[in-house]
């Protein structure tokens, strides 16, 4: 197949991976970032699979220091009389995960990516098919740039699946994600946390916490120098949401409150309903945290990944709920998949027929996964305070099953 000169709109995770991978094989490799700054500082800590992040560091899309920690089990853990300090834990899955920092990835993308073909500040206000074999973006600036084939890396709120899906919206899933980072030295102890990733039931509401060490802002892994970052989900009615939404200076947001934006009083009353529903140490964590952020949780399910040369990868795609840990994979497994097939086939629309319904297969898995997390996490959870070891293992193999493309879950 000849070189193809590609669009990509988006210059965050996706959008580099793309344009590496792409890059490396001899297309010619155009990156539009709306954006006239970095991307540094954006997001908090992360995780991915082990295997994943090991393929990213031997294709060196990431570097072979590339700072992160493991996590190594996943304990189910709840307040209990007698057990008021750290909860109660009758169980721990084995864990094959990896922890970093969100900005910490995106810069050893970015390096990778030459700055001649990455644009900033190129918002992009349409796509154009011109018949069926190339696409002119149009940019808010009066612009155009004609390309072979576009990819849309733009997120969860992308332009692209609002150009070739716009019957197809996001589907709110009833709760939120309240996010936090505090420096380990805040803390008196930090041995309970350990190289675990909690998962934490409340007492008295639906809902589940994470909390696991992410390296710190110097990429430090060192202990006293790491990052606690924790992550409450909590049920709010999407009536609440217009009014829940408007920041501390008065601002409503759509999607995400940032770092530091939410207001006061709300800020102080989820501490106070984390504070009364688990045991005192991540009570305390969350006590001690200042900026936290949010995030409405939605998901997206598709028909398709691509309409002629149009195409979509990343969150820009199929969306998941954020426990599923599927991001890296998805920015990932897109484009490798891609490369794949136009390696694979002499026409590019033959590729893109096979990639796109292989995509489709995979979000779904990926999709199926999060509900039953959900089920498990925030709606459905198992009492905790009366099961033992046997049963809440049960339990969790019954109400949780990866699909065989991804998992987290280690060995036993």
């Amino acid at each position: 197949m000849k070189k193809l000169n590609i669009g990509i709109v988006g210059g965050s995770i996706a959008g580099c991976s793309a344009a590496i991978l792409l890059g490396r094989e001899g297309h010619n490799v155009r990156v539009f970032e709306r954006s006239r700054s970095g991307l540094v500082g954006r997001g908090g800590g992360i995780g991915t699979p082990g295997p994943v992040l090991e393929a990213l560091i031997e294709q060196d899309i990431l570097d072979s220091d590339f700072p992160h920690l493991s996590c190594s089990s996943m304990p189910f853990i709840i307040r209990k009389a007698a057990h008021e300090k750290h909860g109660y834990s009758a169980w721990e899955m084995p864990l094959n995960l990896k922890a970093f920092h969100w900005s910490s990835l995106w810069n050893d993308l970015r390096k990778r990516v030459p700055d001649e073909i990455y644009h900033r500040g190129y918002q992009v206000a349409n796509a154009i098919p011109n018949d069926i074999d190339s696409v002119t973006l149009q940019f808010e600036d009066g612009s155009e740039a004609d390309f072979d084939l576009v990819l849309f890396a733009d997120g969860y709120q992308s332009l692209g699946r609002q150009l070739l899906f716009p019957e197809i919206g996001l589907d709110y899933r009833g709760y939120m994600l309240w996010r936090g980072l505090l420096p380990e030295r805040e803390m008196d102890d930090s041995a309970p946390l350990g190289s675990k990733l909690p998962r934490l039931s409340y007492s008295n509401l639906p809902g589940n916490l994470a909390i696991y060490f992410v390296p710190n802002h110097d990429g430090s892994v060192e202990e006293g120098n790491r990052i606690y970052n924790w992550a409450a989900y909590i049920p709010i009615p999407e009536s609440e949401l217009s009014e829940f939404m408007v920041d501390r200076d008065g601002i409503s947001h759509s999607g995400t409150i940032p770092p530091g934006k939410v207001r006061l009083e709300e800020e102080n009353r989820l501490k106070r309903l984390m504070q009364d529903n688990l045991p005192d140490y991540y009570g305390e964590i969350i006590g001690k945290t200042e900026n936290t952020y949010v995030q409405l949780i939605y998901t997206v399910r598709l028909p398709a990944y691509h309409q002629g040369r149009l195409c979509l990868i990343g969150d820009a795609g199929m969306v998941a709920q954020p426990f599923t840990g599927s991001g890296v994979f998805k920015g990932y497994n897109n484009i490798k998949d891609m490369l794949q097939a136009l390696k694979a086939y002499d026409r590019i629309d033959d590729a893109l027929k096979h990639w796109g319904s292989e995509q489709v297969r995979i979000g779904n898995r990926l999709l199926a996964l999060g509900e039953q997390m959900e089920q498990a996490f925030i709606w459905n959870s198992l009492d905790l305070t009366t099961a033992d070891a046997k049963s809440t293992e049960a339990w969790w193999k019954q109400a949780v099953t990866f699909p065989e493309e991804f998992t987290y879950a280690a060995d036993e």
